[in-house]
């Protein structure tokens, strides 16, 4: 046990305090069982990380029990709410997918990790209940048994404290496990880095292993359990007990295991000598039906006992129930009609009435999948006939429609033998327009698994079929291949691991098993077979298929975009092809940014996203090719044409395929200032490991940000991109970051966001688009700091921080803004540097980067030099030395937008520019600020006194109160127009004075710059 426990600690060194009101704390629980009883939990707090870690060995050392598994979670992120917006947060959720531990109490003594919450199903309403619910009455009897608390008050005004893990866990062999952080999909169980075949054979070792210790001595399993309560499900299925006997056989297949294979010979004698009866057809013939509960007389029921009795027979050579597997194939052509090939779903037993004539569509692809299995072991053609016979229904009724994955196991068997393209476009149907679905439903589905791995058989065989292959030109082979990856490492998070199992009531009994999440993590055989089938598949797929899978995707890869790939994409029509071995660059949807070789989006109308399409003929590069909605319009353009149904739709969906075969990484920056100077100087710092997309024009919307992706070579290590507030999660999605970087959060747009904590939760919706393990950078001086830290726990992502702050990962020890000297500790090593922008906020836009080079896995000296020459963006920073009038001055212009707290750093800036004149501001109204506008310009008076600023010019009645706070001697002027204060300007600057011009883009302040560049001449000399 010591050896367990040393163990732990020694991986636990790198753990941080949180920082409460009370100063910092080390929240631990330790979770431990003899695996026969649901886990005991103890929390313990302390100033320091040995006091908490002591305090919790006394405690599992005291308790008498020998820890078969031992559990440690610390709390990593934190946020304070209440039960009303609890309650709100709930009711968006789906049943038994919140992810978060809960806190009574601010030190965190009275706190429930979310395993517990979920375990005791404290935020389960009930079936009927399609999201999370607080269950008052189970919350107060696991409080009581948790913490002693007699009374819980649910108040909508009782505080609550939110929070989210990470972990370790040790089992009874003493292997150490990391736990999954966080509050995303994955989190509460072990990190599994990579999904190999091994790995996978252990699960389908473990979910076998259930099954079999399922089976009674009379064949029949134990049908399932409710495990918060373990309480057994009161039903059976004679269906679902032959489709988890043929499970368990093509798990056998894989182990050969002795318990597994007496497991099966059980069930299997239940099978053919209990739950299947002989009857007499009313043409004489004798067939076998498989009967279950309320005398049914299932379809699916004959043909997964067909497909359980052909696998017994292939694995074991055993041909005893070879006559009975016929029979069980006629009872299937009675139920199939001899001229459409349709079939009755349900009979009456004994009397074989129809009972009912459709109930469920899998019916039809097991029948027709079993009598194909049955045809590949006999060779009998009635058994094909019939399934073609089933397929002329199966077009007719568009059965693709329904993604069946018993209908892609056919369509892979049938196309074996009749590879013809009408049956390889009903397999290729089966799961063309599902693949995003495939790839991101929340839920396990374990059958989405089975159906990728049907389909992904049939695909490999279609890329050998010279006369079928051209099937494949629009059909997306790279998604494809995500998506069931990706599947497959879902199933992960519904398999019951020791470190979950040993929450609930009876963990030994679940072990091992699959749950389904949203039914209270119930525990059914059926639910297990699905996943064992798609493992096992799945498995197959990783021992041979690796040769296969990168020649299908060698077949489609590419650095730009090819003719079949933008008609993939948008699902367009070429009617007028490019010639064969046409590539484009790029996109252009904006006339200005048209560059050679990109393609170009006609507008359908004046209101239309895209080009019109009488300026096409002017651009200054003749466009690759032309994507409209009216391809007659385009014809005269003299370049291919690919007509879409939505040239809007066209643009995303062109962004989401160039970002699924994206190889490097793409950094997202978002924040309510400093979002486009962070993505130029990352940018630039990432330019010395090679080409680097990033975004143009400030297009930081779904269109922009769809349109910046679809002009990005595929192959490029890095992409930057800045994503605004405005339909953030749809921008998350599109561009699907690895690293988020999030600069601050400031008041602005306030007339849309009310308050600083909703754009917190907008701009966090940042974190929606990435992947569990991703990378949030946060500053960690910013407001809602505690918010936004566990939004991007809540995902699953891996949080850094930068600021002055003392315990953040990147810190800003010092900034020399006379020098523009950085000295800065990153991640425990000490750096300086120079930039070539000044102000300190720039000090922290270079942090910012410097994380994200750092993280990247990147040398962050080559970085360093990068930034030493970077320059401002214009608007932005960017500063000018002009002579005007014959007086040298020094221009900072910061005209492109303007908040409380980018003015703030920009009177920083002009407070600490050396100069030999006069410091002077020229300001316009900070816009879209709500009903407290006037007081945040007010404000701004003390910033300015603050920052020696000699002279003040302000444009707008918002500034009345800022005017009066200024000292007398400060204001310089407020001119009613533009034209007056360039008048004024031109009086009155003198030389050497530096000169900013700040405020929000409406107010036109750029004009003033534009005046100023146009009638000045450039110096060098200093000011």
């Amino acid at each position: 046990m010591s050896d367990r426990f040393s163990a732990l600690r020694a991986a636990a060194a790198h753990i941080r305090p949180v920082v409460t009101d009370a100063g910092a704390l080390f929240v631990l629980f330790f979770s431990w069982t003899d695996g026969s009883r649901q886990a005991t939990v103890i929390t313990s707090t302390a100033a320091s990380l040995d006091d908490a870690w002591q305090q919790g060995i006394e405690c599992v050392e005291a308790s008498g029990v020998e820890p078969r598994w031992l559990r440690l979670d610390w709390i990593d992120a934190f946020e304070p709410s209440h039960w009303g917006a609890v309650r709100q947060q709930l009711s968006r959720i789906k049943r038994n997918y919140f992810r978060l531990g809960l806190s009574l109490s601010p030190d965190f003594r009275h706190a429930f990790l979310e395993t517990e919450l979920n375990a005791n199903a404290m935020l389960y309403g009930g079936a009927q209940e399609s999201n999370a619910v607080l269950n008052e009455n189970n919350f107060r009897i696991y409080a009581r048994k948790r913490h002693g608390l007699e009374q819980v008050d649910f108040g909508d005004q009782a505080p609550i404290w939110l929070f989210t893990t990470s972990g370790l866990f040790v089992d009874e062999g003493g292997e150490l496990h990391r736990i999954q952080g966080g509050g995303g999909l994955e989190a509460g169980r072990r990190v599994v880095e990579r999904l190999d075949a091994h790995q996978v054979l252990r699960l389908i070792i473990a979910g076998s292993t259930y099954l079999a210790m399922q089976v009674q001595e009379d064949g029949r399993f134990n049908y399932g359990w409710h495990p918060c309560f373990d309480r057994p499900i009161p039903a059976y299925n004679s269906l679902r007990h032959a489709s988890t006997l043929y499970a368990m056989l093509e798990a056998w297949s894989v182990t050969r295991d002795a318990v597994l294979k007496a497991a099966i010979d059980r069930a299997l004698r239940c099978l053919t000598e209990t739950l299947i009866a002989r009857l007499s057809l009313p043409d004489g013939c004798e067939a076998a039906f498989l009967v279950d509960t309320g005398a049914e007389i299932k379809l699916g029921g004959n043909a997964v006992a067909v497909l359980a009795l052909c696998k017994h027979a292939e694995l074991t050579g055993d041909r005893q129930h070879v006559l009975l597997m016929e029979a069980l194939a006629e009872g299937i052509l009675y139920m199939q009609d001899k001229e459409s090939g349709r079939f009755t779903h349900v009979l009456a037993y004994p009397g074989l009435q129809v009972k009912q004539d459709f109930r469920i569509i899998y019916y039809d692809g097991e029948a027709a999948f079993s009598l194909m299995r049955l045809y590949a072991f006999s060779g009998n053609a009635r058994w094909l006939a019939a399934v073609e016979r089933a397929f002329e229904h199966f077009l007719r009724a568009e059965h693709w429609k329904a993604h069946d994955h018993w209908l892609g196991y056919c369509v892979d068997e049938l196309t074996r033998y009749r590879p013809k393209e009408r049956y390889y476009c009903i397999g290729l149907d089966n799961v063309r327009d599902y693949l995003d679905f495939v790839a991101n439903r929340v839920t396990t589905f374990p059958t989405l698994l089975e159906l990728m791995t049907a389909a992904e058989k049939m695909l490999c065989r279609l890329q050998r079929d010279a006369r079928c292959r051209q099937l494949l030109d629009d059909f997306d082979v790279a998604l494809f291949y995500k998506a069931l990856h990706r599947r497959a490492r879902h199933l992960l998070n519904g398999h019951f691991w020791p470190e979950l199992a040993m929450f609930y009531r009876n963990p030994a009994r679940i072990v091992g098993s699959f749950f389904i999440r949203h039914h209270a993590f119930r525990v059914r055989i059926d639910d297990v077979e699905h996943y064992l089938s798609g493992l096992v598949a799945y498995r197959q797929h990783l021992l041979d298929a690796a040769g296969r899978e990168g020649a299908a995707l060698l077949e489609q890869s590419a650095r730009h975009w090819r003719a079949a790939d933008v008609a993939r994409a948008t699902g367009g029509i070429w009617t007028v092809p490019p010639e064969a071995g046409w590539t484009a660059q790029g996109l252009c949807i904006f006339g200005p940014t048209m560059r050679p070789g990109e393609m170009v989006v006609a507008a359908p109308d004046t209101t239309g996203k895209g080009v019109k399409p009488r300026q096409i003929r002017k651009l200054a590069s003749s466009p690759a090719a032309v994507i409209t909605q009216d391809a007659g319009d385009a014809k005269s353009l003299g370049a291919p044409v690919l007509q879409v149904k939505d040239t809007g739709d066209a643009i995303l969906s062109l962004g989401r395929y160039a970002r699924e075969r994206m190889s490097g990484k793409v950094v997202a920056v978002t924040g309510t200032a400093g979002k486009t100077t962070t993505v130029a100087m990352l940018a630039q710092a990432l330019s010395a490991f090679g080409t680097v997309g990033q975004t143009r024009f400030n297009a930081n919307l779904p269109h922009g940000v769809a349109w910046n992706l679809a002009s990005v070579p595929w192959d490029a290590p890095h992409t930057v991109l800045e994503l605004a507030i405005g339909r953030m999660e749809q921008n998350a999605r599109l561009a699907s970051p690895d690293i988020a970087i999030f600069t601050n959060i400031l008041p602005a747009h306030l007339e849309y966001h009310r308050d600083l904590a909703t754009i917190a939760a907008r701009k966090s919706r940042i974190f929606s688009g990435m992947k569990p393990g991703g990378i949030a950078i946060l500053n960690r001086d910013m407001a809602e700091w505690h918010h936004v830290q566990l939004q991007a726990r809540s995902r699953g992502l891996d949080v850094f921080n930068y600021g002055r702050c003392a315990d953040a990962d990147f810190r800003l020890i010092d900034y020399d803004p006379a020098a523009r000297r950085v000295v800065a500790d990153i991640r425990g090593c000490p750096v300086e540097y120079t930039l070539g922008a000044g102000g300190e906020h720039m000090a922290l836009n270079s942090l910012a980067t410097l994380s994200a080079v750092s993280l990247l896995g990147r040398d962050i000296s080559a970085a360093i030099a990068a930034l030493q020459t970077f320059k401002p963006v214009a608007g932005r920073g960017s500063e000018m030395r002009l002579q005007l009038n014959g007086r040298n001055i020094h221009l900072i212009d910061e005209t492109y937008n303007a908040s409380p707290g980018s003015m703030e750093a920009a009177f920083a800036l002009l407070g600490t520019t050396p100069t030999k004149g006069r410091r002077i501001a020229v300001l316009g109204e900070m816009l879209e600020l709500g009903p407290d506008a006037p007081e945040y310009h007010t404000q701004l008076a003390a910033s300015c006194v603050k920052n020696r600023i000699d002279e003040i010019y302000t444009l707008g009645d918002l500034f009345d109160g800022f005017w009066k706070n200024l000292p007398p001697g400060a204001r310089g002027g407020r001119p009613k127009s533009l034209d007056v204060l360039k008048a004024m300007l031109n009086t009155q600057i003198e030389e050497g004075d530096v000169i900013l011009l700040k405020g929000s883009h409406a107010t036109r302040l750029y004009d003033v710059a534009n005046w100023f560049v146009e009638r000045g001449q450039p110096h060098t000399g200093s000011c």
